[in-house]
C-alpha cells in the first residue's frame, strides 16, 4: 500500500509539473480548466495518503492571496470532509496511550461516533468518571505518529526536486519550509495540552472581552 501511495504521489507531481508547462500556451477558460483538473489531482492525493497530505491540502487552501482561485475552491473540501478513524482505532489508540483497556476504564461514556475530524485528529464527546464533566477528548488519528515523518520526508524531497526541476515555474518551495518544522509541534498532544491549560490561566486571570 505504501509503495502504491508512493507511485501516486510521483504521478501527481508528474501531473502537477505538466499542467503548469500547459499553463505557458493557454489562456482564459483553458488555462481554468487545467487549474482545476490540477488541482482535483492534488486533492485525491492529499484524500488517499490522508494525515499530512491533507494538512498540506489545508493549508494551500487557505493561500488565496497566492494560488488561483480553482485550487482554492476544489482543496477547499478538506475542511469539510476529513477521514474519520474507526471506533475500534479510537480505542486501539486510548488504549496505546493511557494503557488501559477500553475508553470506559475511565470515562462514564464516550460517544462512538466523533462530533468533528480534521487532518490529525477527531474530537468525541465523553464523561469523566471522576468529576462528571462532560469532556471534548481529541484523539489522533491511528498510525499517524509512526508515518508521519516519512510522509512528511516524502512531501518535502517532491517538492524540492520540482523546485530544483522547475526553477522558473514552480515557486512554492516555500510551503515545505513552513509546514515542516510546526507539524511535529501539532502532533504533541502533550505540549498542545500545556498550551491549553496556560490559555485558560491568562482567561482567568485577566478576563473575556
Amino acid at each position: 500500500i505504501k509503495q502504491q501511495q508512493k507511485q501516486d504521489m510521483h504521478q501527481t507531481a508528474e501531473d502537477l509539473c505538466h499542467a503548469q508547462q500547459e499553463l505557458r500556451h493557454c489562456g482564459g477558460d483553458r488555462r481554468s480548466a487545467i487549474h482545476t483538473k490540477a488541482a482535483t489531482r492534488l486533492l485525491n492525493l492529499c484524500r488517499l495518503n490522508g494525515g499530512v497530505y491533507i494538512k498540506v491540502g489545508q493549508h494551500l487552501a487557505n493561500l488565496d492571496y497566492l494560488i488561483p482561485q480553482e485550487y482554492i475552491d476544489v482543496l477547499h473540501s478538506l475542511f469539510d470532509d476529513a477521514p474519520v478513524t474507526s471506533y475500534d482505532d479510537v480505542c486501539q489508540v486510548i488504549q496505546e496511550d493511557l494503557n488501559i483497556e477500553h475508553p470506559l476504564d475511565i470515562f462514564d461514556t464516550f460517544e462512538r461516533t466523533p462530533i468533528a475530524s480534521a487532518s490529525l485528529a477527531q474530537v468525541h464527546v465523553a464523561t469523566c468518571k471522576s468529576t462528571g464533566k462532560r469532556l471534548a477528548v481529541k484523539v489522533q488519528h491511528r498510525g499517524l505518529r509512526e508515518t508521519s515523518a516519512g510522509d512528511l520526508f516524502a512531501v518535502t524531497s517532491v517538492i524540492r526536486i520540482i523546485e530544483w526541476l522547475f526553477p522558473k515555474d514552480f515557486t512554492f518551495g516555500w510551503i515545505a519550509d513552513e509546514i515542516a518544522p510546526q507539524l511535529p509541534k501539532e502532533l504533541d498532544f502533550c505540549n498542545e495540552g500545556r498550551n491549553a491549560e496556560k490559555a485558560a490561566a491568562h482567561i482567568s486571570k485577566l478576563g473575556t472581552p
